[in-house]
């Protein structure tokens, strides 16, 4: 897709009868929803390595990867905190094929265990925090970034085994190219635009996001025995394989199931994508022979306060109601942008007690079915 003039303004979100929903899947069945593709099930077993791998996209990635007959080596700060390393230990195949190693963004050498002997290597360990102070981003975002890429792909290069490398970038290292292109719906971004607006001083994160997909890209020119595929996501949603509610997705959702985009809400777009679908995509551009460069990942754009007008309607009667008016320019600045989901995300994150259910007298209901359903 060519980057180019586009006139139609972001469409709201298509209103969808609650009855014509899909049954609630909890997370523990990561796979319900979004099932393996002919490729991931057909491509033999191999030795994977996932980086981050208690972290909100990689659970899910771990779980197909699993699911597909792999051994996955991986990675995580703390492998003896059973809190967050027991969602993963859970999955079915994890007991046979799940081998967990202590390693860190910032220690060199530290990846060389679980990279040795891999196939592939899915680098989704990165900083994701959006309120990191100016006077601290390149210390707690951007240099942890750019080093966890180098660091990994140092232990890439001393890996003979690996043939092939998946990194999670971000479509915030994508938009936002030149001014003109800032206006939402006004144009059309694909896989050759970068965003070249951010900085170390103007949305940090996005720079650091920028900084290391670029880093990767150099370092893999340098060399020819290993590919390079980078996956850029919109903002990712949808149910976590954990319970951990330090994800900044998570966060976003709980915030505004907490009523934070009642009364107002800001005039601003965004797109989105679902984190099964994200996990999909990592698997796919890891086995499959075509896949190449980078991909964005967009399910749909849409306007903030479109997002908790759906759930409202998909749950009439509860206490969650859509913004009443729209903030001014000046006071947008100060709220955090927020995100809402579809009803088995929001009945899944209810059932393991991380938000409050929109509506109370489903509660019971939902944590039934759910506790079924394990």
């Amino acid at each position: 897709m060519a980057g180019g003039a586009h006139v139609c303004p972001f469409a709201p979100l298509p209103s969808q009868p609650a009855e014509t929903l899909q049954p609630f899947a909890p997370a523990s069945d990561p796979l319900a929803r979004v099932p393996l593709y002919p490729e991931e099930a057909s491509t033999p077993p191999t030795r994977v390595a996932v980086t981050g791998a208690s972290g909100y996209v990689a659970g899910n990635v771990v779980a197909r990867l699993l699911a597909a007959g792999h051994t996955v080596h991986a990675t995580c700060r703390d492998p003896s905190n059973e809190a967050a390393v027991a969602p993963l230990m859970a999955l079915p195949g994890a007991a046979e094929r799940l081998k967990l190693f202590k390693a860190d963004l910032l220690v060199e050498g530290s990846f060389d265990a679980a990279i040795s002997g891999c196939e592939y290597v899915l680098h989704t360990a990165s900083p994701f925090n959006m309120k990191v102070q100016l006077s601290q981003s390149r210390t707690l975002l951007i240099g942890p970034a750019v080093k966890g890429v180098e660091n990994v792909l140092a232990a890439v290069e001393r890996s003979p085994s690996v043939k092939r490398v998946v990194l999670t970038s971000s479509i915030a290292a994508v938009v936002l190219s030149t001014p003109e292109q800032r206006v939402p719906g006004t144009y059309e971004y694909d896989e050759s635009s970068w965003n070249n607006t951010a900085t170390e001083s103007v949305i940090p994160y996005a720079y650091s996001k920028v900084q290391a997909e670029k880093r990767a890209w150099e370092l893999c020119k340098q060399q020819s025995r290993w590919s390079l595929v980078t996956i850029c996501p919109g903002l990712v949603l949808g149910p976590p394989v954990s319970s951990r509610t330090d994800s900044e997705s998570i966060s976003l959702v709980t915030r505004m199931m907490r009523g934070e985009m009642w009364p107002a809400a800001p005039w601003a777009g965004l797109n989105f994508v679902d984190v099964r679908d994200v996990a999909a995509a990592h698997t796919l551009a890891m086995s499959h022979p075509k896949a190449e460069g980078r991909y964005l990942l967009s399910s749909c754009n849409a306007m903030l306060h479109d997002l908790p007008a759906v759930v409202s309607r998909l749950y009439p009667g509860g206490r969650l109601a859509p913004p009443l008016f729209f903030l001014p320019r000046w006071l947008v600045w100060l709220v955090a942008p927020l995100a809402g989901l579809p009803r088995d995300v929001v009945q899944d994150l209810a059932a393991r007690g991380l938000i409050a259910h929109p509506k109370p007298s489903a509660a019971a209901h939902v944590l039934a079915s759910a506790s079924q359903q394990r």
